[in-house]
């Protein structure tokens, strides 16, 4: 959709990368001259990957690779209209990931469509660190110090108050906000992020607990629940294609696993009572910070209901022709951009 019209259905994959890249060219151009906020969400490198034609066939990593190369081809010309308009100083760039590679996505010829995730463990729906660990980059020329790296934990839940904050504006008091505003981080002004405990869910389940004390290096990380690999021996769920969080796919821990980030990022040697003198006490400050945070949470109405869930033709949106029903496709290839994958 383009604003409230719809300018192509069904969704063809095809150039819709070069197409997004467009359309987010086109916007600033037209609102260079005043604040804006851009969200661009690439559907690369998700599954089922798609590559332009120019890309195809150009990585040494496969379809996966190519993917990945007309993501960064599309960031750079983000980056060079921002140079453009001499908005580079005044601009914030943020780019991350919602998740780890999905390891288990292999092609029926074997070719690795998911990614990897280097030395971390698990993957795409796993809280284990290659499920959560994403990497986040941030760009402000004379604003964050270029070069800079910080190896503290935080959120892709602190976007939304950064940019309240960074627009003057004021977050609501009706709720409470998860996020904390990244700039005294990124600018050196604190050395740590302002979330002590970070609480990371398998869909509706606390699946693992993140804690960074104050006066300590260690990050302790607790499972109350891990996924069972297929095969065991693995680092994730092959047989089912993805981890499902419940019944006979999981197993409960009690007492919890407990890693040390810090000397075990990999989480390949859970904690014990023998291996750590303060295993307990590090429990017992962690089951208090998952009391306090579930008292906080508040009973919304369940948006995955039957109800909610059920197709409802009359709310399906849909654009017509005279001998077409639900079809149009307004975009055209000779609007796109020349693209260069060297």
């Amino acid at each position: 959709m383009r604003d409230h019209q719809i300018i192509q259905q069904p969704l063809s994959y095809e150039n819709l990368t070069q197409r997004l890249t467009t359309e987010a060219v086109r916007f600033i151009e037209r609102n260079h001259h005043a604040p804006f906020l851009l969200v661009l969400s690439y559907l690369h490198v998700h599954t089922a990957l798609y590559a332009s034609k120019i890309f195809r066939g150009k990585s040494r990593h496969g379809l996966y690779g190519d993917a990945v190369e007309e993501m960064d081809w599309s960031v750079g010309q983000i980056l060079d209209v921002l140079e453009n308009y001499n908005l580079n100083n005044r601009s914030l760039v943020y780019f991350s990931s919602d998740q780890g590679a999905h390891i288990e996505e292999i092609s029926s010829s074997g070719e690795v469509h998911g990614g990897c995730n280097g030395i971390y463990k698990g993957g795409k729906s796993t809280n284990w660190e290659g499920g959560i660990r994403v990497p986040g980059l941030l760009r402000w020329p004379g604003v964050i110090q270029a070069g800079t790296y910080i190896d503290d934990p935080t959120s892709n839940m602190d976007i939304f108050p950064t940019i309240v904050k960074l627009a003057g504006a004021q977050l609501p008091y009706d709720r409470i906000i998860d996020g904390h505003d990244l700039m005294p981080l990124l600018q050196g002004k604190v050395i740590r992020s302002k979330h002590e405990f970070l609480f990371h869910y398998c869909n509706a389940y606390l699946n693992a607990v993140r804690w960074h004390p104050g006066n300590s290096e260690s990050v302790w990380k607790v499972f109350y629940f891990t996924p069972n690999f297929s095969p065991k021996d693995s680092s994730g769920c092959y047989d089912s294609h993805v981890c499902f969080c419940n019944g006979g796919f999981i197993t409960r821990h009690d007492p919890p696993l407990l890693f040390d980030l810090s000397r075990d990022p990999e989480e390949k040697v859970p904690l014990t009572p023998e291996t750590e003198s303060r295993f307990y006490e590090i429990l017992s400050v962690i089951q208090l910070a998952v009391d306090n945070h579930t008292r906080s949470l508040q009973t919304v109405p369940d948006q995955l209901s039957w109800n909610n869930l059920l197709w409802k033709p009359w709310l399906q949106l849909c654009c017509s022709s005279f001998l077409q029903f639900c079809y149009c496709d307004y975009d055209s290839e000779n609007s796109l951009p020349e693209a260069h994958s060297g």
